[in-house]
């Protein structure tokens, strides 16, 4: 035999004992962090990395084997999207019934594409399906490039002979690996007291931040979160994770920190009393999780979707505001003309552009000089 031979047999055995023979690896990349996703010899797919972009892409594919952890019995820890109801041990991102009655679900990939649609934004697109129901989820990722951000979501479909019931549908599920544990800050509040912040270290189980409110969901606790590995971030320092969730209504987000003291976060529409039936070749579009990461502390993280927001969500985001006055916290609901010309005589000093009155403007049969009558009655009170 050869040397070339030789070489060749050596390398064959190398990447069969690492179960690489066959790996489709796909970055995930902004301009600072990337998010590689993987598919194995057994077309699982999972996240092999998250974290800081690597200058040399290929340096991706040895980032397992610098993890010394425990076995993983299934194979799908730290899976991209965990279907239940087969192998999987841990809190999955998708439950079903089939039109046979089956629960058990399995996803394997089948492809990926990536949309260009300009200098700044991509949509990376990877198909999964079950190896023998026509049963597909095709998970979506749209990078903001400059500003280190990420939309992430899931369209569900089938072609079965029936209706699938869908008891569970996550937009996203991520997979964090950190030597020293990790610290989730999250908020609370009530009315005239949201986004209180608390900080805690996520211990083994499930933290879960939700609503069933239907209404006014964000009324006890938002979805916005973050999660800091390592140790706790402060404004200026340490990794963390920022994330919310792109939808007014109910929503769930597992954070689970399994056995290997790996962190998986589930996020997506509440479960709770909602399950769905989907017919066949009928879509379900799940809404988009967002997330940034930040290397350089909590300020980062929240510049980052600063940025984004004013560049792709809002109306004219960086377009000049009206400055305004408000009368509310100076009258509440007592107030008349003397009162509203002391608060408007320097106002033009001080640049405001518009002047909003508040409740308590109308209503006499029964006036508005309280929260509990009035309303209805649109006439303007002159007493």
């Amino acid at each position: 035999m050869t040397n070339n031979l030789r070489r060749m047999s050596v390398l064959c055995a190398m990447l069969v004992a690492s179960g690489n023979l066959w790996a489709q690896t796909i970055p995930v990349e902004t301009n600072s962090n990337a998010v590689v996703l993987q598919a194995d010899t057994n077309k699982n797919l999972s996240i092999i990395y998250f974290g800081k972009k690597l200058s040399n892409a290929s340096e991706y594919n040895q980032i397992p084997a610098t993890y010394k952890q425990t076995g993983d019995y299934t194979n799908q820890l730290n899976s991209a999207y965990t279907p239940s109801g087969s192998r999987n041990l841990l809190e999955p991102a998708i439950t079903v019934t089939h039109a046979d009655g089956n629960n058990s679900l399995d996803l394997k990939y089948v492809s990926h594409n990536v949309d260009k649609v300009d200098a700044n934004v991509s949509i990376l697109s990877v198909v999964l399906k079950d190896p023998v129901y026509d049963f597909t989820v095709t998970l979506y990722y749209k990078t903001f490039f400059k500003e280190d951000v990420v939309e992430q979501w899931s369209v569900i479909k089938h072609k079965e002979k029936g209706n699938v019931l869908l008891q569970k549908y996550a937009s996203a599920n991520l997979h964090l690996k950190a030597g020293n544990g990790f610290w989730l800050t999250q908020y609370h509040g009530d009315w005239a007291k949201e986004m209180q912040p608390e900080e805690s270290k996520i211990t083994h189980g499930i933290k879960t931040l939700d609503t069933k409110l239907g209404t006014r969901t964000n009324l006890f606790m938002p979805s916005v979160f973050m999660v800091s590995m390592d140790k706790p971030a402060t404004e200026d320092e340490g990794t963390v994770l920022y994330g919310s969730l792109e939808y007014s209504g109910n929503f769930k987000t597992d954070l689970e920190l399994d056995y290997q003291n790996n962190l998986r976060i589930i996020s997506g529409i509440n479960n709770y009393a909602s399950a769905y039936t989907l017919k066949p070749n009928e879509e379900f579009t799940t809404p988009a999780f967002l997330y940034t990461l930040s290397s350089t502390g909590k300020g980062t993280a929240s510049r980052n979707i600063h940025d984004w927001a004013r560049n792709y969500k809002l109306l004219d985001g960086k377009g000049n505001r009206l400055t305004l006055l408000n009368n509310w916290e100076a009258t509440y609901f007592d107030f008349n003309e003397s009162k509203l010309f002391e608060l408007l005589k320097d106002t033009k000093k001080l640049g405001v552009d518009l002047f909003l009155l508040d409740d308590g403007w109308f209503a006499n049969k029964y006036p508005r000089n309280g929260d509990v009558a009035g309303l209805g009655d649109w006439a303007e009170n002159k007493t």
